[in-house]
């Protein structure tokens, strides 16, 4: 229970600029792979479906 209040906290606690520096670069995996890799940042892919 403890880590997860310490997670939501966290979480509240994030500055409003934080989606400035997490760009969305929609339908260009390489472009996106090449950009995290310049920037030594991780690459979170977000995939879904319809059904």
């Amino acid at each position: 229970m403890r880590p997860l209040l310490l997670a939501l906290a966290l979480a509240a606690a994030a500055p409003a600029s934080a989606a400035a520096k997490l760009p969305f670069i929609p339908d260009d995996y390489a472009r996106a792979l090449a950009d995290a890799r310049a920037r030594k940042v991780p690459l979170v892919v977000d995939v879904w479906a319809p059904w």
